[in-house]
C-alpha cells in the first residue's frame, strides 16, 4: 500500500479565504517597499551549513507529485545564525517568529502569495519574505562560457494583497495545492501598490505575449490577467532575495533554459501586531 508522502498533518483540512480584519490593513502596509537582490550576501560556509540543515536536520518533509520536495527544519536555529546580518541589510526585520522551508523542485512555482493562514498571525502581521538560492542543476553548460548563468529566478509583481496565502488560477477549476486557497475568479479582488494605495486593475488585461513567452509558459496565460510585473529577481548562489510577503510572485519557466532542478530556502518573517 502506498503511503501518502505529499500531505502533512499541519495542512489545513478545509481551505477557505478568510478576510483580514480591516483594522490590521495599515499594519500590513507599513513594511512595504522595493524588492531586493543582494549579491554575495552569504559565504560558501554559510551555504554549506544551510545545505546540511536541509538534508540532515529536517524534522518533516513533503514529496509532491509534481517533482517538488519540501524540508521543514527548526527555523529558530536558522534565525539565530543569520538574524543580525539580515536585519542590517533588509528593512523592517523584527525579532519575531520566522517560518519557512527548504525546497528542491523540478517544477517552476505558479502564481501565489505566501502569507499563510490566520492561525499564524494571532499577535503578528506579515513582514518580508526572503529567498536564499542554494543551487541549480542545468544541462546547457557544455557549450557556454564558464561564467554563463541561465535565467532561473523569481518574478515579483506590483500587485500586493491583504489576504492570507493564496494561489491565483483564473478560470481553472482543477489547479490546487496542499496549503493555499486557490482564487479562480478575480472579479472582486482588491490589490494595492507599493505605497498602499488600491490599484485600479483591468482583470482582463493580459501580461503581454512577449512577457508570457519569455517567462510564464509553464501555466495558463489567463492566470496572469490583471497582474503587472515589478521586478525579476535572478537566482545566484550566495545572493539574498527579499520582497513584501503580500506580493504575488512566481517562478519563471526555468525548464526552457535547460535548468532541471533548483534548491533554496524560503523564509517568511513577521512583525509584532499592535493595538
Amino acid at each position: 500500500m502506498d503511503r501518502d508522502i505529499e500531505t502533512l498533518p499541519t495542512d489545513p483540512k478545509n481551505k477557505k479565504l478568510v478576510a483580514v480584519p480591516e483594522q490590521e490593513w495599515n499594519q500590513w502596509k507599513e513594511s512595504w517597499g522595493p524588492s531586493q537582490n543582494i549579491k554575495n550576501f552569504f559565504s560558501e560556509q554559510d551555504l554549506e551549513w544551510l545545505t546540511d540543515m536541509m538534508y540532515k536536520n529536517h524534522h518533516k518533509r513533503r514529496v509532491k507529485k509534481n517533482g517538488t520536495l519540501h524540508f521543514m527544519c527548526d527555523m529558530d536555529v536558522i534565525k539565530e545564525k543569520f538574524f543580525d546580518r539580515i536585519q542590517q541589510a533588509v528593512p523592517y526585520i523584527e525579532d519575531s517568529p520566522w517560518r519557512g522551508n527548504f525546497f528542491i523542485t523540478s517544477t517552476p512555482y505558479n502564481l501565489h502569495t505566501d502569507t499563510g493562514t490566520p492561525d499564524a498571525y494571532k499577535d503578528l502581521v506579515p513582514g518580508k519574505q526572503l529567498i536564499i538560492p542554494l543551487f541549480i542543476c542545468w544541462g546547457g553548460h557544455h557549450d557556454k562560457p564558464e561564467d554563463w548563468h541561465p535565467e532561473c529566478g523569481t518574478m515579483i509583481f506590483k500587485n500586493r494583497f491583504i489576504m492570507y496565502g493564496s494561489n491565483f488560477a483564473k478560470s481553472d477549476s482543477k489547479y490546487d495545492t496542499n496549503v493555499n486557497f486557490t482564487i479562480r475568479d478575480y472579479t472582486n479582488l482588491k490589490c494595492f501598490d507599493i505605497d498602499g494605495n488600491q490599484m485600479s486593475i483591468d482583470w482582463n488585461k493580459g501580461i503581454g505575449k512577449e512577457n508570457y513567452q519569455k517567462y510564464f509558459t509553464h501555466f495558463n496565460h489567463k492566470w496572469l490577467e490583471g497582474f503587472e510585473i515589478e521586478k525579476f529577481l535572478d537566482w545566484r548562489r550566495g545572493n539574498l532575495l527579499a520582497f513584501d510577503m503580500a506580493q504575488a510572485h512566481c517562478g519563471i519557466n526555468f525548464l526552457k533554459h535547460q535548468v532541471n532542478l533548483k534548491a533554496g530556502l524560503t523564509i517568511m518573517t513577521t512583525r509584532k501586531k499592535y493595538e
